[in-house]
């Protein structure tokens, strides 16, 4: 039975892999036509798959049970731990054949359990001591949850988890962490924090038909900016009705989004609610003069009625009112989650894909908001076979590098949903510039509340409200630092 299961991962990793280097195998067809070639050493060498530092053990059939969303999150429902089976979408093939080639190896299984509420199913369970779930995939605000009441394994003591490797999104290790202590974080085997990265979105025929300058160029040169973006909004707003006033499921606009990209623009900015001390201890770093600058540049970019349509503002549903608003080619931009790259796959209007902007050109680099619905990945301290459980994880990480990852990234959004070239190109500079903020996580002192209310409505004075609210933050920072460290 193994033997024939070798066989089956043999030939199915040998379809994967002829559909990701699909291309490559066009162009090498097309070079034999057209005669004889040099072939480059690049072209001849194939990539050497890191392996995971893990013992290569016999698990005796254990089951590793992860607790996930389930058919409640609607499109944030999971869909890259388990599949059944093969069904031809990059994904689901993708997941199933990185399982197959894990059970095998191993001799174990992989399973979930799609739950309607994570948060609080993994906290019933693990306060009654069940050791039911060996594996909690929970949003970043719910795992924070968990962290803080002390239900979760600290990841940098466990055994066989090298979190140092490439497979683990290196920023979400070093910034959810506190004192060192490490208790949710992200990585290859998960996809949820790539569609809960925050995104621009363009409609190109609008550019050439306004003759504005190509935001790629822009990018490429640095000055993408809010105020250019701003300028070039502008441009775009039409009464098409001609009625004097400006509604949202008729005319056109410079920018669809909603109450989400004020985080956007506040983490697009290079600002943050903490930095860390040399002890790895969060300080509130969040009150300076560039978040006052963002709050003046950005205002017209969320609150202005007769410029964007703000779908948290207006009430409009993200789905079913605000998308079609850029769908149907009535917006110039659109600022939402990189998972409607793939919601807009049937878009006729061509569109391209952008950062975020920088608060001006002196700043060197982009940066990217991830929102609280990504997935993390934690263990409970309920597990009680720590050294299989890392085996299995830091394997699945690993694997996933070649398997889930490049599903997702070459194949669904380069190969089946993107338009252009330069877009991938642009999606590089979003992932690598992702920021994950504890304390805007946390929420401590609801001082992003804060800066979110003053942003969006143009009043209020951001400055006094901070602080106002500065002394009970500092004490929820502190309750919480003292909760992750209590047992040290």
């Amino acid at each position: 039975m193994r033997y024939i299961r070798h066989v089956f991962l043999l030939v199915a990793l040998a379809l994967l892999l002829y559909t990701f280097l699909g291309c490559a195998s066009e162009k090498t067809t097309s070079k034999l036509e057209t005669g004889p070639q040099s072939t480059t050493e690049e072209e001849t060498t194939a990539e050497v798959e890191q392996q995971p530092d893990v013992p290569d053990v016999n698990m005796d059939g254990k089951e590793f049970v992860f607790i996930v969303r389930g058919p409640a999150y609607n499109e944030w429902q999971s869909q890259d731990i388990y599949v059944e089976e093969q069904t031809g979408e990059p994904i689901d093939d993708a997941v199933y054949i990185r399982n197959a080639y894990l059970e095998d190896k191993y001799n174990m299984k992989i399973r979930e359990y799609g739950a309607s509420d994570v948060g609080n199913e993994a906290r019933r369970s693990i306060v009654a001591g069940s050791a039911d779930y060996d594996v909690v995939m929970a949003n970043t605000s719910e795992s924070a949850t968990l962290a803080s009441q002390s239900l979760l394994y600290n990841l940098h003591e466990m055994p066989y988890l090298d979190l140092s490797r490439d497979w683990w999104d290196q920023r979400s290790v070093k910034q959810l962490s506190i004192g060192n202590r490490l208790y949710f974080c992200t990585g290859d085997l998960s996809i949820m924090a790539n569609d809960a990265t925050w995104i621009m979105m363009f409609n190109k025929p609008m550019i050439n038909d306004n003759k504005l300058e190509s935001p790629y160029d822009l990018v490429n040169s640095g000055k993408w900016t809010i105020s250019k973006m701003h300028e070039m909004a502008k441009v775009t707003v039409k009464d098409l009705d001609g009625d004097g006033r400006m509604r949202y499921d008729v005319d056109c606009y410079g920018f669809v989004t909603h109450e989400s990209s004020c985080e956007g623009f506040f983490f697009g900015s290079g600002c943050n609610i903490i930095t860390k001390d040399e002890n790895d201890l969060p300080q509130l770093s969040m009150m300076n003069e560039r978040v006052l600058r963002v709050l003046e540049l950005a205002h017209p970019l969320i609150g202005n009625r007769e410029l964007v349509v703000n779908g948290s503002v207006q009430g409009l549903d993200p789905i079913s009112q605000m998308q079609p608003v850029f769908e149907s080619g009535r917006a110039l931009f659109y600022g939402e989650v990189m998972q409607c790259i793939i919601r807009l796959r049937a878009m006729e209007i061509d569109f391209g894909v952008i950062p975020f902007p920088k608060l001006d050109e002196t700043q060197p680099t982009y940066n990217h908001f991830v929102h609280t619905t990504a997935a993390m990945m934690s263990i409970p301290v309920t597990n009680l076979d720590l050294e299989n459980t890392t085996i299995m994880l830091e394997a699945m990480a690993a694997k996933s590098k070649y398997t889930l990852q490049r599903a997702y990234y070459d194949i669904c959004l380069e190969g089946k949903f993107m338009r252009d070239e330069e877009s991938a190109a642009m999606l590089d500079i979003i992932l690598d510039t992702r920021n994950f903020d504890i304390g805007y996580i946390y929420n401590w002192g609801n001082l992003f509340t804060n800066f979110r209310n003053v942003l969006t409505s143009g009043k209020g004075d951001l400055a006094s409200q901070y602080a106002k609210a500065e002394k009970s933050a500092v004490a929820q920072m502190e309750k919480t630092v003292e909760a992750w460290l209590e047992d040290m």
